[in-house]
């Protein structure tokens, strides 16, 4: 009740809330970052797994709930300024991405990328914010996971 005004109106009210209500009142304070949600549970034998995937979806926010940003840092400059990100992906915007893996497979060596913004095409050139330097996107590979092992 402290959390959400509407949880704390039915409290004053003297109302009794339903799972409806107080699971509504539990998303809006997440999204407000007012209140964290913790669950319990154990990857042994599956404890309590699927309770979690469901609180993933009921209390924390998709993408078009929240606004993401990412910092644009000019190439030649030390200046950078805050993006504006798009859920879409196609080339209408700029390609914005995270590279956060890199392996020695039987491609050669992957870089695992997670985009956030646009479109990456072969043959492409993307910046690398952290050594300041453009990288020439050299052949793409689509992974699923029963390929991967």
């Amino acid at each position: 009740a402290n959390a959400d005004e509407l949880l704390g109106e039915m409290f004053l009210e003297e109302m009794i809330p339903t799972i409806a209500d107080l699971k509504l009142a539990v998303r809006r304070a997440t999204v407000k970052r007012l209140f964290t949600p913790v669950l319990v549970g154990s990857a042994l034998k599956n404890k309590c797994v699927q309770p979690l995937l469901d609180a993933v979806l009921d209390y924390l926010p998709n993408p078009s709930d929240v606004q993401n940003f990412a910092m644009f840092h000019k190439e030649d400059s030390e200046e950078s300024s805050r993006l504006i990100l798009s859920p879409a992906r196609d080339s209408s915007h700029p390609f914005v991405g995270l590279a956060f893996k890199l392996e020695a497979g039987r491609f050669g060596q992957l870089t695992y990328i997670r985009v956030y913004q646009g479109m990456l095409k072969k043959s492409e050139y993307i910046y690398n914010t952290r050594t300041g330097k453009k990288v020439r996107v050299q052949r793409l590979v689509r992974l699923h996971s029963d390929m991967i092992g």
